[in-house]
C-alpha cells in the first residue's frame, strides 16, 4: 500500500476509526433503510464505509478531503453501483445530490466540528439547507457534552441551547482513544442528531430573537441576566420582562432552560413591538 495511504496526515486532521464494535454501533443508531441516500463525510479508508453499503441503502456519496485517498476508495468500492465519491472541502464544495441525502454520518475533524454543525443542523432564524432525517457524528467529548447540557450545568451554553432548538440529539455513548489510529489527545463521543422540520421549528423571528439574547447575555455569561440585557432593554422594560416571563433575572445564562428563552423571546419581541 501506498505509505501516504497507510499513515494518516496530522494536517488533515485524521484519525481513522478502527474499533469494530463503535463502527457497529455507528451502523446500528443510522437505523438505515432502503430509502436511505447517505452523505459520509471523510471516509478514510473505508472502514465505515463497508459497513454502510452492506446495509440495504439507496445510496452513499463519499466526501473526502485528502487527494491521496481517492484512488484508492475509488479501486475498493468500484464494484458497488449505489457508491459515488467526490474530493474536496466539505465547507466550500458544492455537493452533487445534495437534495437526495437523508442523512449524514461523519467522524469530524475537531477543528471544524462548529461549521459543520452550522452547516448541516443550521442555524436560529434561518432557512435549513438540507432536509436531513438524521445525523451521526464521532465527535470531541468536551463539544458532545457542551451540546447535551442541561441548564444549570457549568456546561450549559448557547451552543447547548441553539442545538437543542434544531434538533432533537442524544449522546449515544462515549469512545476512548485508542480507538483510533492514531489516538487522538481527547476522548469522543457518538452523537445522534434529528433535525426538526420546519414545521416543527419555532417562527423564524422567534429564532433570531433567541439568538441576539444568547449572544448578549453568553458574552458575559457570569454576569447576572439584569446586567446584560440592560445593554439592549431600558430598566422599565427589564423590569417588565422579568414580571412577564416569570424568570429570575438575577439568575447567569446557563441557568435558563429552552423553554424560558422562548418565552423570554416572546416577551421581547411584545415589547419591541
Amino acid at each position: 500500500m501506498n505509505l501516504k495511504i497507510s499513515i494518516p496526515k496530522k494536517r488533515f486532521g485524521q484519525h481513522w476509526l478502527i474499533n469494530d464494535e463503535i463502527l457497529e454501533k455507528i451502523k446500528k443508531n443510522a437505523e438505515l433503510n432502503e430509502k436511505d441516500f447517505i452523505l459520509e463525510i471523510g471516509p478514510g479508508k473505508g472502514a465505515l464505509t463497508s459497513r454502510l453499503l452492506d446495509s440495504k441503502i439507496k445510496g452513499l456519496h463519499a466526501v473526502e478531503l485528502d487527494i491521496d485517498l481517492i484512488k484508492f476508495l475509488e479501486n475498493k468500492f468500484s464494484n458497488r453501483e449505489n457508491f459515488s465519491l467526490e474530493q474536496g472541502d466539505i465547507l466550500s464544495i458544492n455537493l452533487r445530490n445534495s437534495s437526495k441525502f437523508t442523512k449524514v454520518i461523519a467522524n469530524i475533524p475537531y477543528n471544524i466540528t462548529g461549521p459543520i454543525l452550522d452547516l448541516f443542523i443550521g442555524r436560529l432564524g434561518k432557512l435549513p439547507k438540507y432536509n436531513l432525517k438524521k445525523i451521526i457524528f464521532l465527535m470531541q467529548k468536551d463539544v458532545a457534552d457542551r451540546i447535551i447540557a442541561k441548564e444549570g450545568s457549568s456546561n450549559n451554553g448557547a451552543l447547548s441551547t441553539r442545538i437543542k432548538l434544531l434538533s432533537r440529539v442524544k449522546k449515544i455513548c462515549d469512545v476512548h482513544p485508542t480507538s483510533f489510529k492514531p489516538p487522538p489527545k481527547v476522548y469522543s463521543s457518538l452523537v445522534s442528531f434529528a433535525p426538526l422540520s420546519l414545521s416543527s421549528r419555532l417562527d423564524l423571528e422567534i429564532e433570531k430573537t433567541i439568538e441576539n439574547l444568547l449572544k448578549i447575555t453568553f458574552n458575559a455569561r457570569r454576569k447576572k441576566l439584569r446586567n446584560t440585557l440592560c445593554s439592549v432593554f431600558s430598566k422599565e422594560n427589564i423590569s417588565i420582562l422579568e414580571k412577564q416571563s416569570e424568570i429570575d433575572f438575577n439568575m447567569r445564562p446557563q441557568d435558563i432552560s429552552v423553554d424560558q428563552w422562548i418565552k423570554l423571546a416572546m416577551h421581547c419581541i411584545t415589547i419591541n413591538n
